[in-house]
Order: structure tokens, then sequence, then C-alpha cells
């Protein structure tokens, strides 16, 4: 009994799936004969021309185009300094004093004050004629001597901005000791900037002078130009410098940061330009569909050149075609087609 029981279960499954994999098979069957039918829904849009170009990206820094950077000339210790980063400075305005305690300032000091005393004494005496020329000339080249030197001191102590600008970097601070050609600070002059970066063997034939460079970030985009080409290789990176001039003033920019540096290689305003995702790979070409009425009409393609998944194609396409962009596995030339928007709602109904 059990034995005619289990053969009435296996026999009804069996029925059950069957019954369901030809119902999937009849309903498959049903979405062709539809789609060849009604036409295979596809989405469209119309070929215009558009702006596109090639780049290369390269890591740089951003400086201005004057800058200079003072350094200790003696050992001492930063007592003051009188500005922060930021400050729009003058030149020869004092930045940074040392110990004017120092020895050598102290004694050019006493120096000029004794040469200057005398020549003030000999003059007043050659104004009476009661020192020869020769006494008086002598009197004055001591006062000078003396001059400079306590000039070459006192710049030794303090520190002056060599160019007027803002100072972006500051390498010391109060209290600290210092060795000769130590870096105390930077000055830059923020009328124009410039950016440096090196082009491998490779691609050195694609920048030309005039190029456009970008930089961008999440605050702005600033445009350059590529103004010097090196011929010659940097031995130490195997590979070419490359400088670029940026003639603005950025708001979030500031020299000394580091930057990638955006080199437009090739452009054209006016190209045909398709989506990877738009075309289709055959064989060593490349195709495209277009809407010829109610059917898709393949093109053979002829791509121009290509940036990231966008192509510029020089044949094959042009402007006003209407492009289908959903390549799918069941478009043929001459196949029906049925243009849906993206709502998914045919055209018309």
């Amino acid at each position: 009994m059990k034995s005619v029981c289990y053969s009435v279960l296996a026999l009804c499954f069996i029925l059950v799936t069957g019954g369901s994999g030809g119902k999937n098979t009849q309903e498959s069957k049903n979405m062709d004969q539809l789609q060849k039918e009604n036409g295979i829904p596809v989405y469209v849009r119309t070929l215009e021309k558009r702006p596109f170009s090639t780049y290369l990206k390269y890591p740089a820094e951003f400086r201005a185009q004057r800058q200079s950077t003072a350094y200790a000339k003696i050992p001492d210790v930063v007592r003051k300094i009188k500005v922060k980063v930021g400050d729009r400075v003058e030149r020869d305005q004092i930045i940074i004093v040392f110990s004017e305690d120092n020895a050598a300032y102290q004694q050019a000091k006493l120096g000029f004050e004794s040469a200057e005393a005398a020549f003030t004494r000999v003059k007043a005496l050659y104004a009476d004629a009661g020192v020869s020329r020769q006494d008086y000339d002598n009197a004055k080249t001591q006062y000078e001597m003396a001059r400079e030197g306590y000039k070459s001191a006192s710049e030794m102590i303090h520190i002056k901005a060599p160019i007027g600008g803002v100072i972006t970097q500051l390498y010391v601070q109060a209290s600290v000791n210092v060795a000769p050609g130590a870096a105390l600070f930077t000055v830059s002059n923020n009328d124009g900037f410039e950016s440096q970066f090196y082009v491998t063997a490779e691609e050195i034939d694609e920048i030309k002078p005039g190029a456009r460079v970008y930089i961008e970030n999440k605050k702005e985009r600033i445009e350059g130009r590529v103004t010097e080409i090196s011929l010659i290789m940097d031995p130490v990176r195997r590979a070419f410098p490359v400088r670029a001039s940026f003639a603005c003033k950025p708001k979030s920019l500031v020299s000394g940061m580091s930057v990638d540096v955006i080199v437009e290689t090739y452009a054209n305003d006016k190209a045909i330009v398709v989506a990877r995702n738009e075309i289709r790979r055959r064989g060593d070409s490349w195709i495209a569909y277009v809407q010829n009425g109610l059917t898709a009409e393949a093109r053979e393609l002829v791509v121009k050149r290509e940036q990231g998944f966008t192509y510029e194609i020089s044949n094959g396409l042009r402007e006003g075609d209407v492009l289908i962009t959903d390549v799918s596995e069941n478009l043929s030339d001459g196949a029906l087609i049925k243009v849906v928007d993206r709502a998914g709602l045919a055209r018309g109904e």
C-alpha cells in the first residue's frame, strides 16, 4: 500500500514540475515573440557635437612665481618673530630678530659709533680749515667702512624680507637655536603662480607649449598654460621638467601646496562623443546602433581618441543620428525596435 502511495506522489511531482517548466518555456517564447512582433524596447538619444579632450595628470608643487627664502647667517637664538603666516610684508621689513647682545654685532655697533663721532669732529675742523683734506678723507673712509660693517652685522641680527609679498612659511619659533644656513621664512609674491612637474619620455611629445592646464579641488578650479618644456632629461627622475604658469589669485590654494596638474593634450570643441556602454566590440572594430525608422541599423565606427570611458568618433556616426544607447545582446542589424523613455513608457503611447 505504501509503495502505491509513493508512486502516486512521484507521478504528481513529475506532472507538477513538468507543467511548470512548460509554462516558463511558454512565457519565454511569448516574450521573444512579443519583441519580434512589437519591437525590442530601447533607449535613444540624438547625437550633438560637443567638446572632447584628452589629458594627462601629474603631481606637482603649487608655488608663487616670485618667492624668496631667508636663511640664518650666524648661529644664534631666535628672540622675536614679528609676523605670522599669511601676513603681507614689504621688502626690507624686519621679520625675525636674533640676540642683540651678540659679540660681533656689539663690536660692529661700537666701531660704527666711534667712527661716526670721529668723523663728525673732523668734519667740523675741516670746515674751519683746522685739518687737511687728507685727514678729512681718512676719517670719512673709516666712518663709511664702520657703517657698512655695522649694517652687515645688523642684517645678521635683524632678518629682513628679501621681497615684498606674503609670508607663506615660518620654519622656526621664538627661543629656538638655529645654525648658519638654516631656513627661517619664505615670502611669496602672489601676482602669479607656477607648478613644475615631470613627464616621461613616452609622454613628452604629447605636451606642447601653450597647452591648457588645470588645477582643481572641491572649492575651485584654476586654469593656466604650459610655459616651458625642457629638452634635457632630469638624470635623477629620468623625466623631463615641464613648467606651467597660472595668472590668477586662487582662493583656496597657497604657495607650497601639493597639487595634481591636469594637462590637456588634445581638444576638439565639436566632436561626436559616445560612452563605452553605448557601443559594442565586434572583432577588431567597434559598432553602434542607430534608429532607422522602426528598426536598428548597425554602424561600424572609427574611434579617433579615447579618454577614460568616452570616445571621439571620427567616422560611422554624425550629428543628428538617433543613437540607441543600450546595446543589448538581442539587438542586431535590422531588428525591430520600440523606443521607450526612461520611465519605461513607449513613446507615442
